[in-house]
């Protein structure tokens, strides 16, 4: 993907992918689904693309889906990496690839706890 797609987004849809990302996060959980979680992903880096926010901000939405490729079985740094090698060159991309190498990711660290809902585990912010 090339920063002309991306600029060709109405930035208004940076929101609905970032709550696209958390939820199938949340689902590929669920699901068992690692392809899912690299849709999560992928969604939570053109929302991170489409808006100027900090990386740290980036980091909390980030925390969810490392957490959930642990309990898959998938190495976060070969995920991450994937998906940064989609999104455009930058800033996104460069903290998609620090932040997958990261051992020190717990859900509490980043503002989040694992709950259990009749539909299966779920996360919410602490």
């Amino acid at each position: 993907m090339d920063q002309q797609f991306v600029d060709s987004l109405d930035p208004a849809v940076a929101l609905a992918l970032g709550r696209y990302g958390v939820r199938s996060a949340t689902r590929a959980l669920r699901q068992h689904d690692p392809d899912l979680l690299r849709s999560s992903l992928l969604a939570t880096g053109l929302a991170g693309c489409l808006e100027d926010d900090d990386a740290r901000d980036l980091m909390v939405g980030l925390a969810l889906p490392w957490y959930v490729a642990r309990q898959l079985r998938v190495p976060p740094e070969a995920m991450f990496t994937d998906v940064a090698d989609r999104l455009p060159n930058g800033t996104v991309a460069e903290v998609f690839r620090t932040f997958g190498t990261r051992t020190d990711i717990t859900l509490e660290a980043f503002g989040w706890q694992l709950v259990t809902t009749p539909d299966g585990p779920d996360f919410c912010p602490v």
